[in-house]
């Protein structure tokens, strides 16, 4: 009998175990991949440099309202190319990669083939933009190996030049086959060349269209034909938790992806230093770090949703509050720039305030939301229109207003010209009131000379270069070559990766005894030609290699 109870025992323990082992095992291929690990968080010493208000509502959910259309004919200062943007939607073209769908829906599935085709859908799309900014000399020019020479008179350093240039990388989105390209303003602010690198490495010369400071939205160009564009999303649409993926080239690491949510919206971070600005930011934690500006946020189907901007940040990297541009602001703005050469804003005329809770229980809002008009500019649409102080907006064509940065966003999407009804709350309770839009006083030409950026002429293929005496080449066991003391950054040997420091062997195999003949050489040259050039350095293993360098057109 004891042995009996002992075997019952023995049995059930080991069904219990069994029972323990199949409820982990189900519980684990419940979900996409094992729980993450929790950690706590340490206390924030100090607040990050950009203070960001703690408002997270979102904007109304609902439908796009219809931006009106534009008078047919474009302002006299427009661009002459009579070019327009045919914006990528849905339903697919034949050779996209469509979103998996769920098998069962309901259930946990492998999230993986989302992000994948989200990817390959948006990469080609996704460029790096590499610019350039001539800055004043501010240090001498120093080479790695040889002692400093001395000039005819015996003082000096070698000749260099007055100014230096300066590089800076961004990203940008291609939004037509014909090369219109959308990007920051701050990518772009300044530069006196800019350089294109699509996806699969072609390399093209771009120019500027135009710029907003106020969105910081800029739209360049490229010539060129049959590019893969971005599909368009509609970042109305959006809602908190969401799944989204950062696509640009921080830290000039090419072509880089990340995944975060969404975590707010709404977001006036104060960084565009513009007096219209509008700062109604997404907020999400896909890592983005400098370089990542003017790239691309998508969803889950590879659509855009918004342009990269900004991250909030103590040490100038990611520290996980990234900011993007809705696409639905960033579109009407291209638009804009394209058929008018400058933005076209809709105007009320008014100084208005976020709504705090005790005002909305002063005047009887339900919740705080919309906007307070604090003062109404005289002749101006608002007070034509019988707007007055102390109104508060809180709707515009029927969609809710929840504060002053989501008022600015839904006015802009409009035309000077246009009727918009707004929802005013007055004497407890709301009325209706339509108003003709002015036009906003904005800045009509942001450094667009001619419409065009003219190109940096770089002397010697941008290459400081330096004779070498007989007796230094026998020392370096060299027959020939000339020093390379310094490589300008964007210039055509350093998009050929020459690099300052090196010994210039021969071009085209033929050797190189001297600049003079260097120069005589390029001279002959015929503007995009590719030369060859074979490059000496006392580093590494080998000490001799071949670099290709394009001469400029």
């Amino acid at each position: 009998m004891d042995f009996l109870k002992k075997l019952a025992i023995a049995l059930t323990s080991l069904l219990m175990v069994a029972g323990v082992v199949y409820i982990i095992v189900l519980s684990m291929n419940s979900y996409p991949g094992n729980p993450p690990q929790v950690a706590a968080v340490p206390p924030v010493p100090s607040p990050p440099q950009a203070e960001v208000p703690a408002d997270t509502t979102a904007p109304s959910q609902e439908a796009v309202p219809p931006v009106s259309k534009a008078p047919s004919e474009p302002l006299q200062n427009a661009p002459s190319s009579g070019d327009t943007i045919n914006w990528r939607h849905g339903p697919l073209t034949p050779g996209t990669i469509a979103p998996p769908e769920l098998e069962a829906p309901g259930r946990w599935v492998n999230p993986n083939p989302f992000f994948i085709a989200a990817a390959k859908r948006i990469l080609p799309a996704v460029v790096s933009i590499h610019s350039t900014r001539k800055m004043p000399k501010s240090f001498r020019n120093f080479h790695w190996f040889l002692p400093p020479k001395k000039d005819k008179e015996g003082e000096g350093d070698s000749e260099t030049p007055e100014e230096e240039f300066q590089p800076g990388t961004g990203s940008g989105i291609i939004i037509s086959e014909n090369g219109y390209i959308l990007t920051n303003y701050h990518v772009v602010q300044g530069a006196q060349g800019l350089r294109v690198v699509l996806y699969d490495k072609r390399e093209f010369t771009a120019r500027l269209v135009g710029a907003d400071p106020t969105t910081d939205i800029a739209l360049i160009k490229v010539e060129a034909k049959d590019l893969p564009v971005a599909v368009i999303g509609n970042s109305d649409s959006l809602q908190i938790g969401e799944w989204v993926m950062a696509v640009g080239n921080p830290l000039n690491f090419t072509s880089t992806v990340t995944a975060g949510i969404i975590s707010a919206f709404g977001r006036d971070i104060r960084i565009i230093n513009e007096q219209y600005r509008i700062e109604n930011f997404i907020q999400t934690d896909a890592v983005i770090n400098p370089g990542n500006s003017g790239g691309a946020l998508v969803n889950l189907n590879g659509e855009v949703i918004g342009i990269n901007t900004a991250i909030a940040t103590r040490t100038g990297l990611y520290q996980g509050y990234g900011f993007a541009i809705p696409i639905n602001l960033a579109r009407k703005v291209a638009d804009d720039l394209l058929l008018y050469g400058r933005v076209r804003r809709g105007f009320l005329g008014v100084s208005i305030e976020n709504v705090t809770d005790a005002l909305a229980k002063g005047v009887g809002l339900p919740r705080p939301m919309g906007a307070l008009v604090q003062g109404v500019q005289p002749g101006y649409p608002a007070q034509q229109a019988g707007i007055r102080q102390g109104d508060i907006i809180i709707g515009v064509e029927g969609q809710q207003v929840m504060s002053v940065n989501d008022l600015q966003v839904k006015i802009a999407r409009h035309h000077p010209g246009d009727k918009v009804r707004l929802t005013i709350w007055r004497d407890g309770k709301p009325i209706e009131i339509t108003v003709t839009l002015g036009e906003a006083p904005l800045q009509e030409n942001v450094e667009v000379p001619e419409k065009k950026l003219q190109p940096i002429k770089f002397k010697n293929l941008g290459m400081v270069l330096k004779d070498i005496s007989e007796e230094e080449r026998r020392s370096l066991g060299l027959s020939s070559g000339i020093l390379i003391e310094k490589v300008y950054p964007d210039s055509p040997a350093d998009a050929g990766r020459v690099f300052t420091g090196e010994v210039l062997l021969s071009v085209n195999d033929k050797p190189i005894r001297s600049v003079q003949e260097f120069e005589e050489l390029l001279n002959r040259a015929k503007p995009g030609s590719v030369l060859k050039l074979r490059l000496w350095n006392r580093f590494g293993g080998e000490n001799e290699r071949i670099a290709y360098v394009e001469v400029p057109r």
